[in-house]
């Protein structure tokens, strides 16, 4: 016997079937729901009435809670849960300011604490590096101690020097203007005693 093999795949049936019955059911819900309005169209034609009782005082219901509510005396029990109401927005309101003010103090202490940590972080960093300098061996302290003093005596020397001439030129003219007031006071002293005398 021999196969026979189609070149197109079989529609799926049950898919198509079960359109069908939504489509009906559908169709069969549309014509209820169009059958329910003509009847109640109809029902309120010969009543007269646009609205059904029920429809009437639903629409009231709302629109007297809605609208006119604040102009109907409002029961005690109303009163004091508004005036509860009122109190307890007052104690929120004074409960989240005193939040606030606690939250901001909670900031600038915690500001306050991260600076006086990053503080404390530098100091200890500096006593560290204070104790690396205080334990080096005390040779090498020698040698840097002798270093300093010979780069102190160089710079020492080479300011002296820097002023040497103008300095010995000074001193030689001083040296001069000295010897020959001299030689003028003597000379000159010599003659007044001789005038005194």
């Amino acid at each position: 016997m021999a196969r026979c093999t189609w070149s197109t795949p079989l529609p799926n049936f049950d898919k198509i079937y079960i359109k069908l019955v939504r489509n009906f059911i559908k169709g069969y819900l549309m014509s209820l729901d169009l059958f329910s309005s003509i009847v109640l169209e109809i029902v309120r034609s010969i009543n007269g009435k646009l609205y059904t009782d029920e429809e009437i005082k639903n629409i009231t219901k709302g629109a007297t809670g809605k609208y006119l509510k604040e102009f109907f005396p409002s029961s005690q029990d109303e009163l004091a849960a508004k005036n509860r109401v009122e109190a307890a927005k007052k104690h929120i309101e004074a409960a989240s300011n005193i939040i606030r003010d606690i939250q901001d103090d909670l900031y600038s202490q915690d500001k306050q604490l991260n600076d006086l940590i990053d503080t404390i972080s530098e100091k200890k960093k500096l006593a560290d590096r204070y104790q690396t300098l205080a334990n080096t061996n005390k040779e090498a302290f020698e040698a840097f101690k002798v270093e300093m003093e010979e780069a102190l005596k160089h710079e020492l020397i080479e300011q002296e020097n820097k002023g040497k001439r103008l300095r010995q030129l000074v001193s030689l003219g001083t040296w001069l203007v000295t010897l020959i007031l001299g030689a003028a006071l003597g000379t000159y002293f010599k003659d007044i005693i001789e005038f005194i005398k």
